[in-house]
């Protein structure tokens, strides 16, 4: 009798230390693709069940407050992930990814997570995901757009509405019953983006202590340089006065070894480059 007591109160503290550490987004504590992609073995639905409150899923990438079908390489868009249910859950959770190409690699880059939210690094793709229960049924995370030739980008997500309680059970699941596929823009596609990306150079990099960025024959005006982390952390910031020409030292001597993101903007056209610390 008594081990079937601490047997029985062992599961209960699992069921319920695995419902806590969940509520910290799958990505984070179980290291799981939950969106229904190609790449995942389940959606919220293996840790959460009981079909409650019939959730359903949107997913809309915006410029400017509206929802777009085709993005311009470079680009800063908003990607929205909404729950809607019925009947009264307490708190929801959301994980998503973009994906592109036959081998389902990273699309883009996800940036400046808002309180709730963080993004996972997973396998070389970043997960957006909330950190903490949300009482708010809709999230939102910047995504930079990649860079030319990509080609379509394909979003994946599910969303959870939960009762809340000390448990995994109670809870619905919706996911994304196709995914959301951005195609890029070639009409669109402006010289001005195009100017941009072939006027900036990041050398070397793979780089030790510091790289250098350079721009060339690009348009003169400000341009604000920002060193990042793969999550959108920004770790510095400094403006450039770009006048035909302009180079900036990066430091990255306080940095670990990794990878890391370089955004450059002049205000109109924004762009990404990736760079590795050895």
């Amino acid at each position: 009798m008594k081990f079937k007591l601490l047997y029985t109160l062992f599961v209960l503290a699992g069921g319920a230390f695995l419902f806590l550490g969940n509520s910290s987004g799958a990505g984070a504590v179980q290291g799981q693709d939950r969106t229904g992609s190609p790449l995942s073995s389940a959606t919220c639905g293996a840790c959460h069940g009981g079909n409650n409150f019939s959730p359903t899923i949107e997913l809309e990438i915006l410029k400017d407050g509206e929802a777009v079908d085709a993005y311009i390489p470079g680009e800063v868009y908003t990607m929205r992930v909404s729950a809607g249910f019925s009947g009264s859950p307490s708190v929801f959770g959301f994980q998503a990814v973009a994906l592109a190409g036959n081998n389902n690699a990273q699309a883009g880059d996800f940036q400046n997570a808002p309180s709730g939210v963080q993004i996972t690094a997973l396998n070389g793709r970043q997960y957006p995901e909330h950190s903490s229960r949300s009482q708010s049924s809709a999230f939102e995370v910047e995504w930079v757009a990649p860079e030319t030739g990509t080609g379509e980008v394909r979003f994946y997500s599910s969303v959870l509405a939960a009762n809340n309680g000390n448990g995994s059970g109670g809870d619905g699941v919706a996911s994304l019953d196709a995914p959301v596929v951005l195609t890029e823009d070639a009409v669109n596609n402006t010289s001005g983006f195009l100017a941009l990306e072939a006027a900036v150079e990041v050398f070397p990099n793979p780089a030790n202590e510091s790289t250098t960025l350079r721009i060339s024959e690009a348009d003169a005006g400000d341009y604000q340089v920002e060193l990042m982390t793969i999550h959108g952390q920004v770790l510095s910031a400094q403006n450039l006065q770009v006048n035909g020409a302009a180079i900036l030292p990066v430091d990255l001597s306080a940095q670990a070894a990794g990878l890391y993101l370089l955004r450059v903007s002049n205000g109109e056209r924004s762009l990404v480059r990736r760079i590795i610390k050895r």
